[in-house]
């Protein structure tokens, strides 16, 4: 009889040894899994400044290629006009 507690006693002796590296890997695990949100936030936050920055020079770009059309379109017109005058004189 006194054989069986002991054997029920290193049982629970064993599963309270288990259950302790359980936890203490829980614990582990939790640390790991916050370090993990922590990168991935900040790597978010990366992105979105990135994806602002294109943004702003897209932008900044689509008003530089406007105002060269217009430029453009504006020298076509003068040398048209100057092309049928020049004709217009002959």
């Amino acid at each position: 009889m006194i054989e069986q507690f002991e054997k029920l006693e290193a049982a629970i002796a064993g599963l309270e040894a288990g259950i302790e590296e359980m936890k203490k890997e829980n614990e582990r695990l939790k640390k790991e899994a916050h370090e993990l949100r922590g990168v991935i936030d900040d790597r978010d936050l990366e992105i979105l400044q990135l994806q602002e920055d294109l943004q702003k020079r897209s932008a900044a770009y689509d008003t530089e290629k406007n105002e060269i059309e217009h430029k453009l379109e504006g020298l076509l017109g003068r040398v048209s006009s100057m092309a049928a005058g020049k004709s217009e004189a002959q």
